[in-house]
């Protein structure tokens, strides 16, 4: 809405300023137009006077060389009382015809007269001293005279008045001329001198009239202008508006779903903060919505599927919520919704719960049909926000302790779960110093040959003593380790320790027949196309037999990876590297993963061996999972075997191998080292009278807990 507004204020703005700019541009053209239209008009004029002052003159010159031009006197024409002076003013011809003599003021002023009856040209002959006083020079005559005088020009020219009417006036000096003497020298001209000036009057009312006729067309075309560029103006300014919005929009909006984007989804919800703050109501809550397993999607069906689903669930979602909510893509498979007007957690959690079981219902991509799961954290608005990014960040971290704690499930954020996010931050960070500063070290924990009651080899496993948090479990920090990928780093260092230590005490105490040690390979370090070469650089480099090494792998590992660890368990096999499913019978579709891939041996969960109780399911289940690893000629690890009990029934099930703290707890090297050294790999029994020793005087690393 903010942004419209916006747009609508620069397009406005824009828009105006472009017709103020378009107004005076044609107004100006209009006006300059219009102004040399009339100065072209009076130059015109002016061209007319001295047209006229021209033909006044040539025909004045002509007549005073010829002496003035006698003609029979009539009313019209009677004798010129202003040349009495002369003796030949009057004179009668041979045949007795009187004629009178008319010089070429005289002549000019009868002209001037007639031709302004035909014509409205005004002309006039004058000066300051004159034989006709008719002659005498009005005020703008004297002025240009003057002007004359002065020496300053020869001709003068201005726009008057004269009876009301427009006059272009125009006047230019007379000069003395032999011909000219013979009437005025009486005055005292003299052949040369300045006798005056003929002034021609030009009536500017047809000349302005052909303005205006063209000032009128000028004026049209100019409108006509003006409307185009205004029609133009607005045009652009819808174009302009409607691409600025449509420039908004991809800046506010996800390209692929057409949801807003974290940007627009953020202004959103600070507005319900401020909201909030100044009223205390409405309350509303932000939802974090994940899908899980989407990268399993994208890998197995490829990114168009993917992003096929994520337009899909864009739909369903904006279905599933209110007119007054906003669900917004935040990138991946990411969605952020803002649930508005409600009255308090349990509406929101019925929300998400209705967004959950709606995934029941596949998604159809046209011909394909998709089943999906997501994960949703809750935030629910208090007093303690004022930050968009604070709330979207703690459904966020609601929404990963969702997914950790089974996914396809709705977690609600708690203050603690800040905490454990802040904890893991610096789990992250510190990470990536603490094998160099040697906070990490690894433990071996036994595993027993219950045939030949011997130690058959170890399992490595990782751990990790903060400074600051103090011993960090390895399910905390290693599912940290995988989402940074740091755990490739972190593997290949372990994996290195534990091939070069039971080398090490192989040499040493069982030459004849060495040690095995079996290592957690992570999902992410299976999905690693250079897997087998990382393993076999490390054979070379501790030089341990590769029959001696066991990797372990999870069912959930081939779950996240399924295609790349297919082909990675088989390329670790051709190494001679034997391969264990861990953990067996807690993930998913676990027969289906026994047929699909070749495991060397199956490690029977401890949450099955330590429910083998006669009243108990669990011995029921390890019995079949025995039975089933021996037809599919795989060994067997029974893990967690804690008590004689469950030594005695696992034994008489004849499960050949035992790991568990019945026998040892995970040790450091040293201590491994001295139960080796006291021939603990050679008799159980011993390494039970280690334990029980351990247990005696307090100790903790060996025996039952």
């Amino acid at each position: 809405m903010q942004d419209s507004r916006a747009i609508n204020r620069v397009t406005l703005v824009l828009g105006v300023t472009a017709i103020i700019v378009l107004t005076a541009l044609v107004g100006y053209s209009w006006y300059w137009n219009v102004a040399n239209i009339r100065e072209e008009n009076i130059n015109l004029a002016l061209t007319e006077a001295r047209a006229n002052w021209k033909k006044d003159a040539a025909f004045r010159r002509w007549v005073a060389r010829h002496g003035g031009l006698y003609v029979e006197p009539d009313e019209r024409t009677p004798p010129n009382p202003a040349l009495a002076h002369l003796p030949n003013r009057d004179v009668v011809t041979t045949d007795g015809q009187k004629l009178t003599l008319m010089n070429p003021a005289y002549m000019m002023r009868q002209m001037a007269e007639e031709f302004e009856q035909d014509f409205g040209i005004k002309g006039k002959i004058t000066g300051k001293r004159q034989l006709n006083p008719i002659n005498k020079p009005d005020a703008w005559q004297l002025k240009a005279l003057n002007i004359f005088e002065s020496g300053r020009a020869d001709e003068v020219y201005e726009q008057q008045m004269i009876d009301g009417k427009p006059y272009l006036r125009y006047m230019k000096a007379m000069y003395m001329t032999e011909g000219c003497v013979k009437c005025h020298g009486i005055l005292g001209f003299k052949d040369g001198d300045l006798r005056g000036g003929v002034s021609v009057s030009i009536p500017l009312g047809r000349y302005f009239e052909a303005a205006d006729d063209t000032n009128r067309g000028i004026a049209f075309t100019h409108l006509g202008v003006w409307l185009a560029g205004f029609i133009a103006i607005l045009a652009f300014a819808w174009l302009l508006r409607r691409q600025l919005q449509r420039m908004t929009d991809e800046a506010l909006r996800d390209g692929l779903t057409g949801l807003p984007n974290i940007r627009l989804f953020n202004n959103r919800l600070e507005q319900s903060i401020r909201k909030f703050h100044r009223d205390s109501e409405p309350l509303f809550a932000v939802c974090f919505l994940d899908l899980d397993r989407f990268k399993n999607l994208n890998d197995s069906r490829g990114h168009k599927v993917g992003d096929k689903l994520l337009i899909a669930l864009s739909r369903r979602l904006n279905e599933l919520l209110r007119p007054g909510d906003t669900v917004a893509r935040m990138g991946g498979d990411e969605f952020t919704l803002l649930i508005n007007n409600i009255s308090g957690i349990d509406e929101a959690l019925g929300i998400a719960r209705r967004i959950l079981s709606s995934f029941r219902e596949p998604f159809r991509l046209g011909n394909d049909q998709i089943y999906a799961d997501a994960s949703i954290g809750v935030c629910m608005i208090t007093e303690r926000y004022n930050k968009a990014e604070d709330m979207v960040r703690d459904a966020d971290i609601a929404m990963y302790r969702a997914k950790s704690t089974g996914r396809g499930r709705v977690d609600v954020f708690n203050p603690e779960m800040h905490k454990y996010a802040l904890e893991t931050m610096q789990i992250e960070t510190d990470l990536r110093s603490a094998i160099e500063k040697g906070h990490m070290e690894v433990f071996y924990q036994p595993v027993v040959d219950v045939v030949e009651k011997r130690i058959h080899g170890f399992e490595a496993l990782l751990r990790w003593h903060h400074p600051a948090l103090g011993d960090i479990p390895p399910d905390r920090f290693i599912p940290v380790a995988e989402n940074s990928g740091q755990i490739r780093e972190i593997g290949r260092w372990v994996l290195e320790q534990a091939c070069m230590q039971v080398r090490e005490w192989g040499l040493q105490f069982a030459p004849d027949k060495p040690f095995s040690i079996s290592v957690n390979l992570s999902g992410v370090q299976l999905a690693e196309r250079d897997v087998q070469d990382a393993v076999a650089e490390v054979l070379k480099r501790t030089r341990l037999d590769s029959c001696c090494l066991h990797l372990e792998v999870t069912e959930t590992a081939l779950v996240g990876h399924k295609e790349q660890a297919r082909e990675a368990v088989s390329k670790l096999r051709e190494l001679g590297v034997s391969v264990s499913i861990d953990d067996f019978g807690k993930g998913y579709c676990s027969l289906a993963y026994l047929q699909e891939f070749e495991f060397d041996t199956l490690k029977i969960d401890k949450d099955f061996v330590q429910d083998m109780a006669p009243d108990g399911k669990g011995l029921q289940l390890v019995r079949m999972l025995m039975l089933l690893a021996r037809d599919l000629d795989m060994k067997v690890i029974a893990e967690g075997v804690e008590t004689a009990e469950q030594f005695s029934r696992l034994s008489a099930m004849k499960c050949p191998y035992i790991q568990g703290y019945y026998f040892a707890r995970p040790l450091p090297a040293a201590q491994i080292k001295s139960l080796l050294e006291a021939g603990c790999h050679r008799d159980i029994g011993r390494l039970l009278d280690a334990g029980s020793a351990a247990g005696a005087s307090g100790g903790c690393q060996a025996g039952r807990p």
